[in-house]
């Protein structure tokens, strides 16, 4: 099956006083990407940017990623080529969940993004890599850009290493932002491209109110490692009808863009694959619904901070991938992929699949998340510039608070033709002989979910770049406590 990337038609970043805007290219849903280039003369490279990693890394042009597959569209490093380049003797080591192996040298080199150049700038440099999965968007070699905390770095969380300055800790020293921090719009699902603002808000992308969170530490854990907030709880719009999912929590939730989808703890996964009737194979990874499910008028709200924090929508639709030709239910109906799962975690993972709905404002000084409702397909600008402790345009800061760990977990309320005695996550085989099960909410007025599908075929497969599902992840050898979702983004749990 082959996928074509559509490239932005807007320049690959602009600059206002004090802050940097880069478009990141849409992967075909699977991963953004933003354009970047190393060394002196520039070299270019296509770099996946993630808020739940710490390092950028890009492979060399003598590392076996690109011996074994083609680095050219994406990029590859020569040192040899670049009279600015330092190397180093300090290892670099990333291993993901999907057994996936980067490793080579920490060097340093200058990093330019758009006309502005960083000098010196630390990164990976890939020299071995081991167990990539296979190219399922024409970006299997690309490096990854990591924009969380410098302390979070491999070789800090593995060895205890002291850090490095990080590409966004130098845009502040090198004054081309005034504060740590950056605005996230990933934009509508269909669109090419979102973006990425350095050092600043945009307040035309978003719809008031912008509310902000302290970023807490993992669960169990002192220390704030990661994009983590609190969620507190999950409600489905429908139908004129508003059902719990589950309340009166307080759970870890990372927000990060190197996860394609979502995971969910398993006991909130298996509420929330009954409200939309999923049903498992045991030859996909990932929970199966009725592609018919996009046409329904529905959205999760995700709540954060409690009662005063904001609130996110995430439309149904936006949960489903795009169907894959041949995947069909025993009544002949389309098949197609959840890109929700649940794992034996204790924390969410948000991934692009919720990003896309929220306009997420990083403030790593303040250690603080701003969230509001993302407007989609918005062509103007309102750029603010983030200067002192407080993000602009925040209309409240919540505090953290303290609630039990999940006491209610509501039960869907059955579709037509559907009894309570009946089982609503039925398994079925490889050759999806079982039909859709029973969705808490119909798709249009006239119409249930009734294994009817009545979707669109797509040429687009449901994929990820670094693997299908969750696991558990180690940077370099030692058993240090990852979690990744094995779309590419690393999450620190302790």
């Amino acid at each position: 099956m082959n996928f074509i990337k559509t490239r932005s038609a807007q320049p690959s970043l602009q600059r206002r006083a004090g802050t940097v805007n880069t478009v990141l290219d849409n992967s075909n849903d699977l991963q953004y990407l933003a354009n970047i280039s190393i060394g002196t003369p520039p070299q270019p490279f296509i770099v996946q940017i993630d808020t739940g990693s710490s390092d950028l890394w890009v492979p060399s042009d003598q590392s076996t990623l690109c011996q074994a597959a083609d680095c050219s569209q994406t990029g590859s490093f020569s040192d040899e080529d670049s009279s600015s380049f330092s190397g180093g003797n300090d290892i670099f080591d990333i291993t993901y969940g999907d057994s996936s192996e980067y490793r080579g040298y920490l060097v340093s080199d200058t990093v330019t993004i758009g006309e502005s150049s960083l000098e010196n700038a630390t990164f990976g440099l890939v020299l071995r890599a081991a167990n990539v999965p296979a190219d399922t968007d024409g970006y299997a070699t690309n490096g990854v850009w990591g924009i969380s905390f410098d302390s979070s770095q491999a070789e800090v969380v593995e060895d205890d290493a002291q850090s490095y300055t990080g590409i966004v800790s130098l845009m502040k020293n090198e004054g081309l932002i005034s504060r740590m921090a950056y605005s996230l719009w990933l934009n509508d699902p269909d669109a090419a491209a979102g973006s990425i603002l350095f050092g600043g808000v945009d307040s035309d992308k978003f719809t008031a109110p912008l509310i902000g969170l302290p970023i807490v530490p993992q669960s169990g854990s002192s220390r704030v490692s990661a994009m983590n907030v609190e969620f507190t709880s999950l409600t489905l719009n429908a139908n004129g009808r508003t059902q719990t999912v589950q309340d009166n929590v307080v759970r870890s939730a990372i927000l990060d863009s190197g996860t394609t989808g979502t995971v969910f703890p398993s006991d909130l996964a298996d509420t929330f694959l009954k409200f939309v009737g999923a049903v498992n194979d045991p030859n996909i990874p990932q929970p199966l619904v009725a592609c018919s499910l996009a046409n329904a008028d529905a959205q999760f709200i995700y709540q954060f901070g409690g009662s005063s924090g904001p609130k996110i929508s995430v439309p149904v639709a936006d949960l489903i991938e795009p169907h894959i030709q041949g995947l069909q239910f025993r009544d002949g109906s389309d098949a197609c992929v959840l890109g929700v799962e649940g794992a034996e975690i204790d924390f969410l993972l948000l991934g692009d699949t919720f990003l896309r709905s929220a306009y997420v404002v990083y403030d790593l000084e303040s250690r603080q998340i701003a969230m509001a409702q993302a407007k989609l397909n918005v062509t103007t600008s309102n750029v603010q510039e983030i200067t002192g402790d407080s993000i602009p345009g925040v209309e409240t800061v919540v505090s953290s608070i303290a609630m039990p760990s999940p006491t209610r977990t509501a039960a869907p309320i059955l579709g037509p033709q559907q009894s309570a005695g009946q089982d609503p996550d039925p398994q079925f085989d490889g050759q999806l002989t079982e039909n859709a099960a029973r969705a808490s909410f119909t798709v249009g007025p006239a119409s249930t979910l009734s294994g009817q599908a009545n979707s669109g075929s797509s040429s687009a497969a449901s994929s990820a770049k670094r693997g299908p599902s969750l696991a558990f992840a180690y940077v370099g050898c030692g058993a240090v406590s990852l979690a990744s979702m094995l779309f590419g983004g690393v999450y620190l749990l302790r």
